[in-house]
């Protein structure tokens, strides 16, 4: 384990110094100002306004981060000849894999938890009230960030950067579809359709578990301005979606210890 440490800190360092990085964050922020100015213009939804559009914000750019600096994880390592070095140690790799994902996920949960911090104080010093499911609402985002980023990582560990985050990407939004893929299978059920989406469905990550306010539930509508999703609701989507990035995690380490870098 203090290897995989070294390694999660090498990068957590190189990751703080990487301005693409501070320029997503930049435009995160930038976004929730300008949910303040979209409040402005609604009629009396200006909290409403605020909280969705800075959660929508906090969610896409916490993607876009752990999508780009996740695709690239392992390929920068590779061009620039520094694996050979960290290999020449006795460090195995699926330490130096694991402590590369360790330390993007601790580098993506602080940007996370920095634009949760600026949407509260925005909130604050407009004299508005922090809704309470908040919290739950960015654990969630935080799980979400969590599997998209082992989803990167994954086809990181087999493929160039560009393909890597056209297939992250791709599974992003067919993830975020889960809710119409149940639909559609379910309405094909028996022909060759349902069981195309049935198959999706067992291997694409349902990242609408993520994403639950403006649902309908048993219990009715949830929203995260009213009543939110229930605690057991949380646990059981944070737990689904740490297992799957643990799975994948572990097929990207299967997948690079055989890998060719010569």
């Amino acid at each position: 384990m203090n290897a995989v440490l070294a390694i999660a800190r090498s990068t957590f360092r190189q990751l703080v110094r990487d301005r693409l990085l501070y320029g997503i964050v930049f435009f995160a922020v930038a976004l929730l100002f300008f949910g303040l100015v979209l409040g402005e213009l609604s009629l009396h939804e200006e909290q409403r306004v605020v909280v969705d559009v800075g959660l929508a914000g906090i969610s896409l750019f916490t993607t876009i981060a752990a999508t780009i600096a996740g695709v690239n994880l392992l390929y920068k390592e590779l061009d620039r000849k520094t694996l050979f070095t960290v290999l020449s140690k006795p460090i195995a790799r699926w330490q130096f894999v694991a402590g590369k994902f360790a330390g993007l996920v601790v580098t993506i949960l602080l940007a996370l938890a920095l634009m949760g911090v600026v949407l509260v104080l925005i909130l604050l010093g407009k004299g508005m009230s922090v809704p309470a499911a908040l919290p739950p609402f960015l654990a969630l985002n935080a799980v979400e960030a969590v599997v998209v980023t082992s989803v990167a990582v994954f086809f990181s560990s087999f493929a160039t950067p560009f393909m890597s985050g056209i297939f992250t990407f791709g599974l992003f939004l067919i993830g975020r579809n889960g809710d119409v893929l149940a639909e559609l299978a379910e309405r094909s059920a028996g022909n060759a359709p349902g069981l195309l989406f049935d198959g999706l469905l067992g291997i694409v990550p349902n990242l609408y578990l993520f994403y639950p306010s403006g649902r309908m539930f048993e219990e009715g509508y949830r929203s995260v301005h009213t009543d939110f999703v229930p605690l057991d609701y949380v646990a059981w989507s944070a737990l689904y979606g740490l297992a799957y990035a643990a799975c994948l995690l572990l097929l990207a380490m299967a997948i690079f210890r055989r890998r060719d870098v010569a």
